[in-house]
């Protein structure tokens, strides 16, 4: 291991929240996928998995931007203490109404209205626990473990179902929040550069602060691009769970509980190869030629994978192995387009404006994927899962030529 990296995993603060970050997203991503099946299993249906899926992303349109302009102004130790044992406490609830459909929607929202102060509460603390010259490694061990534990999320819940079943397993994924309650709890204080008082909250103030941060937004072309950029990586992932599990039931033709680890297993381990790549190589690149190589062969990649049946008979290989092989190339590819641009976020960012940057990412990233979480779901109950594949892949191809016109144009748009 590089030993920037030993060095900052020897910062026994910052490994304190990394090991938060890790069991605390295992536990959302085991969460997601199971609900996933759940209700496909129940309905047939991909649009109503995007209906499930929307539970969690519609609460960041609303509250994103609050959460991330009260974050701003409060001890951010505190907030990631109270959002953890929040979402472990939701986590047994799932457990005590697991035979309510509609009250699984009503605690998938609950759970995500939490999410959104602890979003912009944790990666926007890495300041505060390491040096500056320290921040880049932090923040790049940050991605690889997010996408790591977005893998052992995915991986583990179809395995784990089996094993614990469908009710007990929230009772693993409650454990999982409260261990990352006692990470954040060891925290030293994270306290804002002014603190929020009851006496001067008010509608006036959170109009104030959310105006400050979409004004700052608005004069940082590069802030500016990187979250619309990382809102689009993300709507991607997103867009690929809701049709996960009618891709492993109609094309695959494998157990939906196989689905975790074989769909989305590959493309989560095609992120991590892609971050440490990234990591590694990616100094020699301009971020914004990443980024467009990168949009490019996402989209080639999703069509790819609506062809899929069609190309295995050609080369006389197993579909499924096919399939992994691509969904791999998706994942790596879709990495070129976060990375790069979550680190402009880390580096352009005021220390007093990144909860309110990382709000309005939320924010973007709920109310950007609505249109194509729906979109997706509906296109493939109408015209299978293969047309919604290629739909999308050509658009995200048509998307790539544009900002390649557009990086043309504009001397500001990434370059660096």
């Amino acid at each position: 291991m590089n030993k920037s990296f030993i060095t900052v995993l020897g910062n026994k603060d910052f490994r304190r929240l990394w090991l938060a970050q890790i069991t605390s997203q295992v536990s959302l991503n085991m969460l997601y996928f199971v609900l996933v099946l759940r209700v496909y299993l129940e309905t047939r249906s991909n649009i109503v998995v995007s209906l499930m899926l929307l539970s969690f992303a519609i609460p960041s349109i609303i509250f994103g931007v609050i959460a991330g302009s009260f974050v701003d102004y409060l001890d951010k130790r505190k907030v990631l203490i109270l959002c953890n044992l929040f979402r472990a406490f939701l986590l047994i609830a799932f457990f005590l109404f697991t035979k309510y459909l509609f009250l699984l929607f009503i605690l998938a929202i609950s759970i995500s209205i939490v999410t959104q102060f602890f979003i912009p509460a944790e990666a926007p603390s890495i300041p505060s626990l390491v040096s500056e010259s320290e921040l880049l490694t932090a923040n790049s061990l940050f991605t690889i473990s997010f996408y790591l534990s977005t893998v052992f999320g995915f991986i583990l819940s179809g395995p784990m179902v089996k094993i614990f079943g469908h009710t007990n397993i929230y009772l693993l994924m409650s454990t999982l929040m409260f261990l990352a309650s006692y990470f954040v709890f060891k925290l030293p204080k994270l306290k804002a550069v002014k603190n929020l008082s009851v006496d001067n909250f008010n509608l006036h103030f959170l109009k104030k602060t959310i105006d400050e941060g979409i004004a700052f937004i608005k004069n940082n072309q590069r802030i500016k691009q990187s979250l619309i950029l990382m809102t689009f990586s993300q709507v991607l992932i997103v867009t690929l769970s809701v049709l996960a599990p009618g891709f492993s039931d109609r094309v695959l033709a494998i157990d939906l509980n196989d689905s975790s680890f074989l769909v989305m297993g590959p493309a989560a381990t095609g992120l991590i190869i892609g971050a440490f790549w990234v990591g590694a190589y990616g100094p020699r690149f301009l971020k914004g030629s990443l980024i467009i190589t990168g949009i490019i062969f996402s989209g080639i990649t999703l069509i790819l994978l609506s062809l899929v049946p069609y190309l295995a008979s050609n080369l006389v290989i197993n579909n499924l192995i096919l399939s992994m092989v691509i969904l791999t190339l998706l994942g790596f590819f879709n990495s070129w387009i976060s990375v790069p641009a979550n680190t402009i976020l880390q580096e352009d960012s005021l220390s007093n404006m990144r909860g309110r940057v990382y709000g309005m990412l939320t924010s973007l990233t709920g109310g950007v994927s609505f249109i194509p979480v729906v979109f997706s779901g509906l296109l493939a109950d109408i015209f299978g899962v293969r047309t919604s594949l290629f739909v999308i892949g050509c658009i995200v191809v048509i998307i790539s030529f544009y900002h390649i016109v557009q990086r043309k144009k504009s001397v500001n748009y990434i370059q660096l």
